[in-house]
């Protein structure tokens, strides 16, 4: 039985965890189906947005047991570089994806479901989601990805306290520490907010939004000079684009629109 199942609405694909008996755990079989996803996805030019829910009442409960005790298994046979390298591609196949991936966090968001959502590049969450990193109390580190993504959002004093304390956060405290994007009320604005914001994001040029992506994830790993460069780059092929000259008019609409929207 199928753990993830991939809906289209127009140009906007909505990848679901679909668990809910299980809280949406994260076992060897849905880390699969996501990474295959993410194939797909990256293979189809028609996708201008991926959105990821979590099916029932939470987002995900973080990793299965199952897959827990099956790294610690193989490992004994095989190298746990190789299976610790498989599991964490599985995420930076997302995070290459030239779509910008919006997490829509609800419930609760914990663990290896936490450093999922902090691989996405918009973090939206229900004011009633409880988020955090408590690997330190099995004995444990956040290893998919989560110890390094924490440190570049929320800064490496706040992140290790997280990390060494297991601390877990409501969703206004997440937000003001820099893990979340937006905080909306209750759940049920949670899917308006998300189809406003993936409307939004279609609407754009899909070759900007994806050189933006990259240009942010390259300045992150970039020092100063390299990074100023790089932009450079980017615009000089950015203007290169035909249809560029007649996004103008859009453009100016987008700005008067946001001004009078301004948060």
């Amino acid at each position: 039985m199928s753990r993830t199942r991939l809906e289209r609405t127009d140009a906007i694909a909505t990848l679901w965890l679909d668990r809910p008996d299980k809280r949406n755990a994260m076992d060897a079989e849905l880390v699969k189906e996501l990474g295959d996803a993410f194939d797909a996805i990256a293979a189809d030019r028609s996708i201008r947005v991926v959105v990821l829910r979590g099916a029932g009442p939470v987002f995900s409960s973080g990793i299965d047991h199952s897959l827990l005790t099956g790294v610690m298994q193989t490992s004994r046979t095989q190298p746990f570089a190789h299976i610790h390298h498989q599991l964490q591609d599985t995420f930076h196949r997302m995070t290459r994806l030239q779509q910008p991936v919006i997490a829509a966090l609800h419930g609760v968001c914990l663990g290896m479901a936490f450093e999922f959502a902090l691989a996405a590049d918009i973090r939206i969450a229900s004011e009633d989601c409880v988020v955090g990193l408590p690997e330190i109390a099995f004995g444990l580190v956040p290893d998919v990805g989560g110890t390094t993504r924490l440190v570049r959002a929320a800064g490496e004093p706040r992140a290790r306290e997280l990390i060494m304390t297991g601390r877990l956060l409501k969703a206004r405290t997440a937000e003001r520490y820099g893990l979340l994007h937006e905080v909306v009320g209750p759940a049920d604005d949670l899917a308006a907010r998300i189809s406003k914001r993936a409307t939004h994001l279609a609407s754009l040029s899909p070759a900007a939004l994806g050189l933006a992506k990259t240009l942010c994830q390259a300045s992150a790993d970039s020092g100063g000079a390299t990074s100023f460069r790089l932009e450079g780059v980017v615009q000089e092929a950015l203007m290169m684009q035909p249809d560029l000259l007649t996004r103008f008019p859009s453009g100016l609409a987008f700005i008067k629109a946001m001004v009078a929207d301004a948060e």
